[in-house]
C-alpha cells in the first residue's frame, strides 16, 4: 500500500474546534464513472471540502 495524499485538520484548541467524525466527513473517495473493476488509484476521485471549514480549524494538504 501507498500513501497518495495526507489531508491533516489542525486545530487552534488543544480540546479541538470540531468534531474529528464532521471532519472526515469533508474528505470522500469515490470509484469513478465507468470504472466496474478498479484497478489503480487513477480509478478513483478523491474530493475534500475545504469550503467553510469551522472557526479554528485549518486543513493542510500533503499530496505525494
Amino acid at each position: 500500500m501507498a500513501c497518495r495524499g495526507l489531508y491533516v485538520f489542525t486545530h487552534d484548541n488543544p480540546y479541538g474546534n470540531a468534531p474529528a467524525h464532521k471532519l472526515f466527513e469533508r474528505v470522500d473517495a469515490e470509484r469513478k464513472a465507468g470504472v466496474v473493476a478498479p484497478r489503480s488509484f487513477k480509478d478513483y476521485e478523491v474530493r475534500v471540502d475545504d469550503q467553510d471549514l469551522p472557526d479554528g480549524v485549518t486543513l493542510t494538504r500533503l499530496e505525494g
